[in-house]
C-alpha cells in the first residue's frame, strides 16, 4: 500500500530537463530561446553558437550574474533558467526546490516552490520543451 508520504518521496525524485528535441519536433529554435538568456557581456562575444556553446557560456558566466533568475521571475522561467544553469543537467524536483529557493533566498515575494506546484507546471509546459527525464538503468531496476 503507498501512503501520501511515499508518492510525495517519489515525486521528490522526478527527474526534467530541457528536451532539444522537442524544438526540432516542433520546428522552434533552442539555441534562439537559449541566447535570448546571455548575459550583456556574452551577448557581445557572441556569434552564431552552438547549443552545447550557449548551455556552456550560460552555466559558466551568465548564471553567475545578478539578476539571472528573481523573485519576480515566473516560476516556469526560473526552473527554464535553473536547467540552462546546470548544463541542462536532470535535476530532481526536490533539489530544483532546493536550488531555487538559495536563489531567491529569503523573500517575502518569493513564489510557491512546492513539490505539486513543481511537478503541475513543468508536467503543462508547452513553450521551454522540459520533460521528464528518461530512467537511467539502475532507476529501472
Amino acid at each position: 500500500m503507498t501512503t501520501e508520504q511515499d508518492i510525495d518521496i517519489a515525486e521528490m525524485r522526478l527527474r526534467y530537463f530541457i528536451d532539444l528535441d522537442w524544438y526540432q519536433r516542433q520546428e522552434r529554435s533552442f539555441a534562439t530561446l537559449a541566447a535570448s538568456r546571455l548575459c550583456p557581456t556574452s551577448r557581445k562575444k557572441e556569434k552564431t553558437k552552438s547549443e552545447a556553446a550557449l548551455l556552456r557560456i550560460i552555466k559558466q558566466c551568465c548564471s553567475k550574474r545578478d539578476g539571472f533568475i528573481t523573485p519576480n521571475t515566473p516560476l516556469l522561467e526560473m526552473v527554464f533558467r535553473l536547467l540552462l544553469a546546470n548544463g541542462n543537467q536532470p535535476l530532481e524536483l526536490g533539489q530544483m526546490q532546493e536550488q531555487l529557493q538559495k536563489w531567491l533566498g529569503d523573500t517575502n515575494n518569493a513564489p510557491d516552490l512546492s513539490i505539486p506546484k513543481l511537478k503541475r507546471i513543468l508536467d503543462n509546459d508547452r513553450y521551454y520543451g522540459l520533460r521528464p527525464a528518461p530512467l537511467t538503468e539502475a532507476e529501472e531496476t
